[in-house]
């Protein structure tokens, strides 16, 4: 609890000092009253899909050191960096342009530790991917749910079964992405605040949001290997 405090007030001292006072009081202000509804994005490993298109060819490997000035617009509390491993998408010219952690049943205490109830404890088929990022510059161009599809089949070959990741349900263009990797919502969690105490709770998709869901993501949808 006490590092991950330091890690916070470290993070909100730099944004402070570059100048970001608004995001410093908006982070104030959602931890007053504030609810944030997620899916929970869950993909069959032994499912097969045609691979996603995109308009960037594209390489995926693990972070290297240097990687992160490729990565100064995102803005983070520094926790993520906790785990293992990170992986970096690169354009063909080596820039990388897009990253994700993926993480596994090994660093479940790290899991609790950094962000207490707010990821389901992973199974030994279950790999999670998290902190997902696109450079501005790249964005509308595939890369998302491409990397996805690589990671995929990376979780695959480390004996994963299922990948899992969360997003928001606001964030249309977000699930459209999962869609497309071959991944389905299973599963809902709503994070509220009030009076600076967090409450996490998991339940079922509600059928009228899961139809919403179906309608923006209908052409969308991953299409199976034949």
């Amino acid at each position: 609890m006490i590092f991950k405090l330091k890690k916070k007030v470290a993070f909100t001292i730099s944004l402070i000092h570059k100048g970001n006072r608004k995001e410093v009081w908006d982070a104030f202000l959602r931890r007053i009253n504030s609810e944030e509804i997620a899916y929970g994005f869950k993909r069959d490993l032994n499912k097969k899909i045609t691979k996603p298109r995109t308009l960037l060819m594209i390489n995926t490997r693990v972070f290297q050191q240097g990687d992160e000035q490729y990565f100064l617009e995102r803005k983070n509390d520094g926790l993520i960096n906790e785990f293992q491993t990170c992986y970096v998408a690169t354009t063909k010219e080596g820039i990388p342009c897009f990253h994700l952690w993926l993480i596994d049943f090994s660093q479940n205490k790290i899991l609790k530790k950094i962000w207490g109830n707010t990821f389901p404890m992973l199974s030994k088929d279950e790999m999670l991917i998290e902190n997902v990022y696109t450079v501005p510059k790249y964005r509308g161009m595939g890369i998302f749910p491409a990397v996805l599809n690589e990671i995929a089949e990376k979780s695959k070959i480390l004996g994963a079964n299922y990948n899992i990741s969360f997003g928001e349900t606001s964030n249309i263009n977000m699930s459209r992405s999962f869609a497309y990797a071959g991944f389905e919502p299973y599963i809902l969690r709503r994070k509220k605040w009030f009076l600076f105490r967090k409450s996490i709770t998991f339940e079922e998709i509600p059928l009228e949001l899961m139809e919403e869901y179906n309608r923006y993501t209908a052409a969308y949808r991953a299409k199976p290997l034949k």
